[in-house]
């Protein structure tokens, strides 16, 4: 199980780095290194309620480069909660903070196996907000 939550805690991190600076409108102008780490097929329901489609993300994703200045994402408690073949079911906690503004989510996250060998994609997200 260590080297399944390695993966996952590095998968999950990852991410989220990628995404503050996104939203930060830091690092690379291409969305392609987040896109690259979502599965076809993703299928993402927010804290909020609202079901976003990898497509829907994928349009949306350029117009939120640059949106949140001052945005600090962090991850905690990552967790395996199940391995199986082909992948496994992870679960963290994501805390948001711009300016004075903090939110905190527990979030499942369901990962395939790349078929190339490149690590962990995203399946399927699921948020919920802490009260």
């Amino acid at each position: 199980m260590q080297n399944a939550e390695q993966a996952a805690s590095f998968e999950i991190l990852e991410l989220h780095r990628l995404l503050q600076d996104w939203f930060c409108g830091e690092g690379s102008e291409s969305p392609l290194g987040i896109l690259d780490r979502i599965a076809s097929g993703y299928l993402m329901v927010g804290a909020a309620g609202r079901v976003i489609t990898r497509e829907d993300f994928a349009a949306v994703l350029p117009a939120l480069r640059g949106s949140r200045p001052g945005l600090v994402m962090e991850i905690r408690d990552v967790r395996v909660c199940q391995t199986f073949k082909g992948g496994m079911l992870a679960f963290y906690r994501e805390i948001q903070t711009q300016g004075e503004v903090r939110t905190e989510r527990w979030s499942s996250v369901l990962f395939n196996d790349s078929s190339n060998g490149k690590g962990l994609l995203w399946k399927h997200l699921q948020e919920t907000f802490c009260s």
